[in-house]
């Protein structure tokens, strides 16, 4: 899914340079009758037609088509609500870490309190199999 986003973010912006530094649209037709668009001008044996000149006010939201806006726009919110949902992913483990390291802070705490005592391997063995 991430390669698909990168994939259609620069096939837009690659549009979007495209259209921006176009500044006027040729038509010209070959000797076989084919007729051809470029944004640069044929060579001196065409007669080519300009057909017109992108305005600045048109081009200022990228040159984008409207289902392009929208996809793009699409594609955003996707992004915002992936990583809200990481975000959230992120933070609930944190808190499951934090729970499962209560019970080993108390069990190191019972375990340095009690050197030498009956309960130490008790405390020692759930450190060894629950926290190291």
């Amino acid at each position: 899914m991430h390669c698909y986003r990168i994939t259609i973010f620069t096939a837009l912006f690659a549009l979007q340079v495209n259209c921006a530094d176009a500044r006027s649209i040729y038509r010209w037709t070959d000797r076989q009758g084919q007729v051809h668009f470029s944004d640069h001008a044929p060579g001196s044996e065409f007669t080519a037609d300009e057909l017109r000149q992108p305005d600045a006010a048109r081009n200022s939201s990228g040159g984008l088509r409207a289902t392009e806006t929208e996809l793009l726009q699409h594609i955003q919110q996707r992004a915002i609500q992936q990583k809200q949902l990481a975000q959230s992913r992120r933070l609930k483990a944190s808190r499951e870490q934090a729970e499962h390291l209560k019970p080993c802070i108390a069990n190191r705490e019972k375990l340095q309190a009690s050197r030498g005592h009956g309960n130490y391997k008790q405390y020692s063995r759930y450190l060894r199999n629950h926290c190291w």
